[in-house]
């Protein structure tokens, strides 16, 4: 399939892949909700070859699927700072956050977050759509977080990333090496009773799962890479601290140390699959700093 976005249309082609099946089972590829689909076709903002059909439509592979997205506003408020985007296509772009700001605010209207950046960066490209965030990082980590540009697709981008289908990896510095270079950390996770700002291991938590490779290492410190099997709050920070590889500078697990600046924790690529073309996109953060061990 290929496709094309302009402004709030959204236009689907070369079919061939969904040849034979009817067009409301070629719209649930995508998770919409019930809702959503329900008003593509009372609202009639969903056509095939320039004309309205049912949802039994069956779909033939040089067909051409257009749908009207509804016109929206840009729903968090503008911040001075502009987001710095390190990846852009239709349908997401890809955002590189500092250390010492979260994702977004429960109150839209604060500002201060990367999601008020990214409102910036939208309001300055001309872009009228909602600011969706598809993961999130902690305040102090440093790296790449992914945005859905296209509200309807929102809930696939969701469900790729809790079925594991989006890869994030993690460079971490930690004090000391661990037991083996490459390894599986499996150690469940939940809130500390008596500290609601930290996790634990706790044999009555979520699931969580860690696998970590040695990348470079000296007598104090370690290179690591991570990557997530879960996405648990905290979860590498707690990993690592439970086998005695605090990272440094992180004030709730590690400790502190002046050979680094910040917490060593960096959300260093991504990896996605295009709803649309099945083409893996990877992308890398180059903003962030050189480690060298």
């Amino acid at each position: 399939m290929k496709y094309s976005v302009n402004l709030n249309e959204l236009k689907i082609n070369y079919l061939n892949e969904v040849e034979g099946e009817s067009l409301i089972e070629f719209l649930q590829l995508f998770k919409m909700s019930k809702k959503n689909l329900h008003l593509l076709f009372t609202e009639k903002r969903i056509k095939v070859n320039r004309t309205t059909v049912q949802r039994e439509y069956i779909l033939q592979k040089n067909d051409e699927i257009t749908i009207q997205m509804p016109i929206e506003e840009i729903d968090y408020a503008m911040d001075k700072k502009c987001a710095e985007v390190v990846y852009e296509d239709d349908l997401v772009c890809v955002v590189h956050k500092d250390a010492g700001i979260i994702v977004h605010e429960d109150d839209k209207q604060k500002t201060g977050t990367l999601a008020n950046q990214v409102a910036t960066y939208y309001a300055q490209q001309g872009y009228s759509i909602p600011v969706r965030y598809i993961h999130r990082l902690d305040e102090e980590t440093q790296g790449l977080v992914l945005f859905c540009k296209v509200p309807l697709l929102q809930p696939w981008f969701d469900e790729e990333l809790m079925e594991k289908r989006i890869e994030r990896t993690y460079h971490a510095i930690t004090f000391n090496r661990p037991s083996e270079d490459e390894m599986t950390i499996d150690k469940r996770l939940g809130r500390d009773r008596h500290d609601a700002k930290r996790m634990r291991v706790s044999s009555t938590g979520k699931d969580a799962l860690t696998k970590l490779k040695v990348i470079s290492h000296n007598d104090m410190y370690s290179l690591i890479e991570c990557k997530l099997e879960t996405g648990r709050t905290h979860q590498i920070r707690v990993h690592l601290s439970a086998i005695h590889c605090p990272i440094v500078n992180d004030n709730l697990y590690g400790r502190m140390t002046k050979d680094f600046d910040g917490m060593g924790l960096y959300a260093v690529s991504l990896k996605w699959t295009d709803p649309f073309t099945k083409e893996k996109r990877i992308v890398f953060d180059s903003l962030l700093p050189k480690i060298i061990l």
